[in-house]
């Protein structure tokens, strides 16, 4: 019976705990040169973050993460169709390792050329640290 107790005050806790948090709007957040910041503290802001396009609310046009307000991981920037534009990691707020980056914003017409937009489309930045 104790033990049943404990479980349901433990269990709410420990969800809410492991509820992951909904990405910030990059919009909110200021922007200093090119660090972001919480509005409230001004202190420099950790979390996954998202803008969407201006005129299609439902759709998104940059996502990724801001370490101590630097871009941090893997950053996805849109075209408005949807089809990823860039694509790869930051690490301390510079490009870094294997990017692609489609320029155009339509698939191309023939699976050849597809596979030729896609090779090159890729771009290559020095190597990520680990860790």
């Amino acid at each position: 019976m104790r033990l049943a107790r404990f479980a349901l005050a433990v269990v709410p806790c420990v969800a809410a705990a492991c509820a992951v948090q909904p990405p910030t709007d990059l919009d909110t957040l200021v922007q200093r040169d090119s660090t972001y910041l919480a509005p409230e503290t001004l202190e420099p802001f950790s979390g996954r973050v998202v803008r969407r396009f201006a005129n299609a609310a439902d759709r998104i046009q940059i996502e990724g993460t801001l370490q101590d307000g630097i871009w941090e991981g893997e950053l996805t920037v849109y075209h408005e169709s949807g089809r990823i534009r860039y694509q790869g990691d930051m690490h301390a707020g510079a490009q870094c390792g294997a990017w692609v980056e489609n320029r155009e914003d339509e698939e191309a017409g023939s699976a050849f050329s597809t596979l030729m937009r896609d090779v090159e489309s890729l771009s290559l930045y020095p190597e990520c640290p680990k860790g």
